[in-house]
């Protein structure tokens, strides 16, 4: 009568861990190696970018603009005669011989810029008038020297000089 309760059944083994070793203890801020590493390659890469983007600037912007050329060329009214489709062949190739020659004037080549820019949008939607082509053969053969700049037109005549007041020659 004095019988001992039964032992507890044996705790079911615990599963293996799938990681051994002791936890590491998480870092407390900065960047880990693989992100910096990579963060510094973007960056080389851009710089890379950027010289080869400076040293070509040239060959890109004459490459855009010979695009430009015929697109526009292809888009042209009816009204543009043929001696306005020469000039404006002229003046493309003198832009480009002056941009590369590096003789081209900042505010010549942005106007020119924007004369391109409204070009292409309207010959894509094929509303291209006879009046945005004369703007740009005009801003294409100053920025070509075809034409003097604006800021080269001749200036107001100056008045003579005064004669002298003692009435000699």
């Amino acid at each position: 009568m004095n019988e001992t309760p039964p032992p507890p059944p044996a705790p079911p083994p615990t599963p293996p861990r799938p990681f051994t070793g002791e936890p590491r203890a998480l870092a407390t801020g900065g960047c880990s190696r693989p992100l910096l590493i990579g963060c510094g390659a973007l960056v080389v890469l851009l710089g890379i970018a950027g010289i080869v983007f400076v040293a070509k600037a040239k060959d890109i912007l004459a490459f855009a603009m010979r695009e430009l050329h015929q697109q526009v060329t292809s888009a042209l009214p009816a009204e543009v005669t043929a001696e306005e489709r020469r000039r404006l062949d002229r003046g493309f190739e003198a832009a480009l011989e002056r941009i590369y020659a590096g003789q081209v004037e900042t505010p010549a080549l942005y106007a020119l810029q924007r004369q391109l820019m409204r070009a292409a949008e309207k010959s894509q939607s094929k509303s291209l008038t006879h009046d945005d082509v004369l703007d740009l053969l005009s801003a294409l053969e100053r920025v070509g020297g075809l034409l003097p700049a604006e800021s080269d037109a001749p200036a107001a005549a100056e008045p003579d000089a005064a004669p002298p007041a003692d009435g000699g020659p």
